[in-house]
């Protein structure tokens, strides 16, 4: 169960990090680079809790 919530978080966060800027200058809107910085570090947590632990999970 363990490593299905760390496999979606990983995609998950690492793909709305890449692609909200793209949707926010597609709509005009500043971009909020905290959120998106935010978003890519917590894509990487999870992809290096998902090798970190892979034995374990």
């Amino acid at each position: 169960m363990m490593r299905k919530l760390l496999t979606l978080g990983a995609v998950g966060f690492s793909m709305t990090a890449m692609l909200d800027p793209l949707w926010q200058a597609g709509l005009g809107e500043p971009i909020a680079w905290g959120r998106d910085l935010l978003l890519a570090v917590g894509g990487g947590l999870c992809f290096y809790a998902l090798i970190r632990y892979r034995d374990f999970l």
